[in-house]
């Protein structure tokens, strides 16, 4: 057996090499803690920092600092060309990140050190956001400009690129990688509702104890940062590259001793002649194009949404309305997600998303022509949830399949750039949803809201009352969430019924690919051992010393309590026996 050797020097080769920053999961299957902790809790602590800049910024800067078009003409420019103009920067920076991801060749994988060396960047850049020390509203747009950048462009771009092929790279097992994956989602979407639900109710709180919105912003991005920070770490910690561990034949994951041979990755611009080649990777792009754009708009425009459509003009109320729409027209998704993944598994991905874009598109048109009615509001929005719940879910799942499908297709593994195009695809989308929101309200003359009185509600709590916005503004901000809401339900039922077929092919794609890195191997005279089988092998030995473990403990209480071993483990074979032939004859009825 020939030794492994190192082919090329990278990025971070001699750093975080310590035992210390190994990672925590050994096992070669996906187990619960890596599910759990490793794709729910961790990723929770950036996200939760990136839904609030990308949820409530824009409002901060409209409501709170008054950067509306009444300001200036410039500042109503810069409103809607600052974010699309940093969305291209930020497009810049993540190929740049993809080159440097493909070039890492630190012992801890390819992705997992950048999520740490994140922290820092954002956590700053999270800070200056919120805190402008400045009145001149030239300075503080360039104050604006530069804390944007670096917390998007820099620092959320080396966690997000990271983060956003962990799944890919955990296994070549495409079940547990789309459980990993959605995994992702339900954090990312829940993450978002709960922000949605809970940030307005902390920031009233907190503006009120420190006399102001402005100072309350700030206190809360203070809190929200000791919240991100652990949970990256857990993210690290709990999170493994086996991909990465096998090309590089390390970690003994392919029966190689401790030790690494780094493969040459292809080059971008081969990387991206197999792409463009590959028309479901084409498809997936465009599909992650267009969705963030509406999902963007959707979210930037939910805090006004709150205060101008869902009771009429109650914007002295929005936090509270906010709370109270993103919690029952969210409810669904709760018992939802628990049918979401069985049907997943009877009826596949493709299939349920195409049933689930039908409801989404009509519970947004339903809510679109209800403003000012709040209980239909609240239905039709609910509906939509329930049906976007299988696509917003499991979209990014197919990331992984289509990484494999261009190596089937074309020989050549594309991590780098799809981690660049689709982190171009969801950034430099966020920076279009943004712009045509604010354009929006600059042709429509939204104007800094004005207080024109106030009320004493039925709990005894004052209520400010603000003047209206004009007619063509509140019609923009309610076609910006119910109208990108139900757009987004027609593209999908289009794309999934009728073109985008990769979860049909999977199979034969992974067997295709197996067997080719079974010669490679053999060429290089190294054992291979396919994941599928070390998988196999695993459950059989946890099985093993799972009987083991029954037959002591059980032989240990026969002898504590004077009972007949024999006897008593016949009883457990027979019920184990009866349920297996349970379960036989509930398959073969299927197969009938």
């Amino acid at each position: 057996m020939s030794e492994p050797t190192k082919t090329k020097n990278g990025l971070l080769e001699n750093a975080f090499r310590g035992s210390f920053w190994n990672t925590r999961i050994t096992s070669a299957n996906v187990g619960k803690k890596e599910l759990w902790l490793g794709y729910v809790a961790g990723p929770f602590g950036a996200m939760l920092l990136q839904s609030i800049v990308n949820s409530y910024f824009n409002q901060y800067l409209t409501d709170v600092l008054g950067f509306t078009s009444s300001m200036g003409l410039w500042i109503g420019t810069f409103m809607v060309l600052f974010p699309l103009f940093s969305k291209i920067l930020d497009a810049i920076t993540n190929v740049l990140m993809a080159k440097v991801l493909d070039n890492t060749t630190c012992r801890q994988g390819k992705l997992r050190p950048w999520l740490i060396l994140s922290l820092p960047i954002m956590v700053v850049s999270l800070m200056m956001l919120f805190w402008i020390p400045f009145s001149n509203p030239v300075v503080m747009a360039i104050w604006i400009i530069v804390a944007y950048n670096l917390f998007y462009s820099v620092g959320y771009t080396m966690w997000y690129m990271s983060y956003e092929l962990t799944a890919a790279l955990s296994t070549r097992n495409f079940q547990q990688r789309k459980n990993n994956s959605m995994a992702g989602q339900i954090t990312k979407n829940i993450g978002t509702g709960i922000i949605s639900i809970l940030f307005p109710t902390i920031l009233t709180a907190i503006s009120g104890m420190v006399g102001n919105t402005r100072d309350g912003y700030l206190v809360c991005m203070a809190v929200m940062c000791c919240i991100a920070v652990p949970l990256t770490f857990v993210q690290y910690f709990f999170t493994r590259e086996r991909i990465t561990e096998e090309r590089r034949n390390q970690y003994g994951v392919t029966g190689q001793p401790q030790g690494q041979t780094l493969v040459k990755e292809a080059s971008f611009v081969e990387q991206f002649k197999a792409c463009i080649r590959d028309k479901y990777w084409i498809m997936l792009i465009l599909m992650i194009l267009i969705y963030q754009v509406l999902n963007a708009m959707r979210s930037v425009a939910q805090v006004y949404y709150s205060g101008w459509v869902v009771n009429g003009n109650a914007y002295g109320e929005y936090a509270s309305i906010q709370a109270k729409f993103t919690m029952i027209s969210m409810a669904p998704m709760g018992p939802g997600l628990l049918l979401l993944l069985p049907l997943f598994k009877k009826f596949g991905r493709t299939k349920v998303i195409v049933v689930g874009s039908v409801f989404a598109a009509v519970g947004a048109f339903a809510a679109f022509l209800s403003v000012g009615q709040t209980g239909a509001i609240y239905g039709g929005t609910a509906i939509y949830s329930i049906g976007a719940m299988a696509l917003i879910y499991s979209m990014l799942t197919f990331v992984g399949d289509a990484i494999d499908h261009v190596e089937y297709s074309r020989g050549v593994r594309v991590e780098g750039l799809t981690a660049a195009v689709v982190g171009f695809a969801e950034m430099f989308s966020k920076g279009i949803g943004q712009a045509l929101f604010n354009l929006g309200l600059v042709v429509t003359k939204y104007v800094q809201p004005e207080v024109v009185g106030s009320f004493i509600n039925n709990d005894g709590d004052q209520i400010l009352l603000y003047a209206d916005q004009t007619q063509a503004a509140t019609n923009w901000i309610n076609f910006s969430y119910q109208g990108a809401n139900m757009l987004t339900g027609v593209l999908f039922f289009i794309l999934f019924a009728f073109f985008f077929k990769i979860e049909r092919d999977m199979p034969t794609v992974q067997r295709s690919l197996e067997e080719k890195k079974r010669k490679e191997c053999e060429a290089q005279g190294i054992e291979y051992i396919p994941q599928s089988v070390l998988e196999k092998q695993e459950r059989a030995l946890q099985a093993q010393e799972a009987e083991e473990n029954r037959i002591k403990e059980l032989k240990e209480k026969c002898a504590k309590k004077g009972l007949d071993f024999e006897a008593e483990n016949q009883k457990v074979l027979a019920k184990r026996a009866a349920k297996e032939a349970k379960k036989a004859a509930k398959k073969a009825k299927k197969v009938k």
